[in-house]
């Protein structure tokens, strides 16, 4: 009886002791980022190819660089960087333009890049408004991929609408074939002369 017992407890502790390894590898991959956020600016593009059922679906929605399933816009406030992006539901296709911090966007992320227009700050900050814009109205998520209207929008169609609208003029283009549209595809708003990579890191 007393053997039994004595193997009951090192079986516990063997589970204690491989749970409390299993947190802490967790913490460390969660917290840990392939480098340093600072030099980030308001207004910049960041990417990112998520892990969700459908990233490697989104992916594929890009001309040439078929590197990124997601896209948004940087608000720099202070110390605290966020992310303005589009991003629907995986299970209901329902969604939002939403405002959370960097940290968030890039968890568990290990391919992401950051982007800059080559114009003056003014114009990057504009950027940023025009996307929080779309934030603070609430705006829904576009499951038609209609770039003609923007009532509704997809993740790529808010950072071109807020790059273009800052720029005056038709700086990105909807490129891609979907059907019988054309809608913005995801290197479509970062893979343009005058926009420049500031950092970038891949698996």
């Amino acid at each position: 009886m007393e053997s039994k017992y004595r193997i009951q407890k090192v079986i516990y502790l063997l589970l204690f002791c491989l749970s409390i390894f299993a947190s802490c590898g967790e913490a460390e991959r969660k917290t840990t980022q392939p480098f340093s956020l600072s030099g980030i600016q308001n207004g910049d593009i960041i990417c990112r190819l998520g892990r969700g059922f459908f990233s490697d679906k989104f992916k594929d929605y890009s001309l040439s660089e078929k590197l990124y399933s997601h896209v948004g816009i940087i608000e720099a406030l202070g110390d605290s960087l966020f992310v303005i992006h589009a991003e629907a539901s995986e299970l209901t296709g329902i969604g939002y333009v939403k405002r959370e911090p960097v940290s968030v966007f890039l968890d568990d992320i290990e391919t992401w890049g950051i982007y800059r227009i080559d114009a003056q700050d003014s114009i990057r900050n504009l950027i940023a408004m025009h996307a929080k814009t779309y934030y603070d109205r609430k705006t829904p998520f576009d499951l038609d991929f209609d770039a003609s209207d923007d009532s509704k929008v997809y993740c790529t169609e808010l950072v071109a609408l807020a790059i273009n609208k800052s720029v005056g003029c038709d700086f990105v283009l909807p490129l891609l074939n979907f059907g019988k549209r054309k809608i913005y595809g995801i290197d479509n708003v970062y893979l343009l002369p005058g926009i420049q990579e500031i950092k970038k890191a891949t698996k």
